[in-house]
């Protein structure tokens, strides 16, 4: 049941068009939905989840949210722009899957290398340590992800000022990577010194090795270039490259994972995850030049 009422968010997600709010570049719109669906979303949780046998109620108001904020948003384009539903010709469907075919492949594959790691920590070691290197990556992953909007929000500006004027483009990108690597630098640094209260708000205990892992996993941020890069090589039409990167991230995480579990327990998966973020920024960083 679990599962079945998680996996209706995957609706919500289909239906929410923020590919028509980037190509007409007006992302605050996305922000607000974003924001009332979340405050809604919290408030009701407060009202109607009020002990452990309600757990279902959580990711039920989170997709029936995820669903509603998505109908509404089509709704909302629909009318204030005029638009008309129609069917799509099938030459053009199968254009966009050839184009965006490596785009796909690569999210596959870093889903793939990502997820094998807790597989692998819990074939090796038990589900204490599982637990351990779940809550630490969450909290990485939710603390890089707060870059996302900014992404999303810049990469159909980005497509317009590359396609017309590509020193216009550079200087743009300067200044944007400036601002970007410090950003990550100072989320680095404050993920690294709070890493003891920052696990304790997720997990509820003071934990050693949960702190020392999330450490590690603070001084990866510094290496989350990797998102901001990866979209330029699709606003460059090079997302083939992209593939490329993940695809050596992946075989490498594949090499070693099992020998440095075997080694160094969690602490043996967490650095190979730093080290496959260091790789991956420099094969980014080289594609990018």
């Amino acid at each position: 049941e679990l599962f079945f009422i998680t996996f209706l968010i995957i609706f919500g997600d289909l239906l929410f068009p923020i590919w028509f709010f980037q190509g007409i570049e007006n992302m605050k719109v996305i922000t607000y939905l974003q924001i009332s669906y979340k405050t809604i979303f919290v408030l009701l949780i407060l009202l109607f989840v009020n002990n452990k046998d309600d757990f279902l109620l959580v990711p039920l108001l989170d997709s029936l949210g995820s669903i509603i904020i998505g109908l509404f948003s089509i709704f909302y384009i629909k009318r204030k722009y005029n638009l008309k539903f129609t069917f799509i010709k099938k030459d053009l469907i199968l254009n966009q899957l050839k184009d965006g075919w490596h785009i796909f492949l690569s999210r596959i594959t870093v889903i793939l290398y990502t997820s094998v790691n807790t597989f692998v920590l819990g074939l090796m070691t038990n589900n204490e340590l599982v637990g351990i290197y779940s809550i630490a990556e969450k909290i990485y992953m939710a603390i890089r992800g707060l870059l996302n909007p900014f992404v999303q929000a810049i990469f159909p500006y980005l497509v317009r000022k590359y396609k017309e004027n590509k020193l216009e483009y550079l200087i743009l990108l300067k200044k944007i990577n400036i601002g970007y690597a410090i950003t990550l630098i100072i989320f680095s640094i404050g993920t690294y010194t709070f890493s003891d209260y920052l696990f304790y708000l997720i997990s509820g205990k003071y934990d050693l090795e949960g702190q020392e892992v999330l450490k590690i996993f603070a001084i990866s941020i510094i290496f989350g270039i990797g998102t901001l890069y990866s979209s330029l090589l699709v606003v460059k039409g090079e997302s083939h490259l992209l593939f490329k990167i993940t695809f050596i991230c992946m075989i490498i995480n594949l090499i070693f994972i099992i020998p440095l579990t075997y080694k160094f327990n969690i602490y043996g998966i967490a650095y190979l995850f730093l080290a496959i973020q260091f790789i991956q920024s420099i094969l980014q960083l080289n594609y990018n030049r």
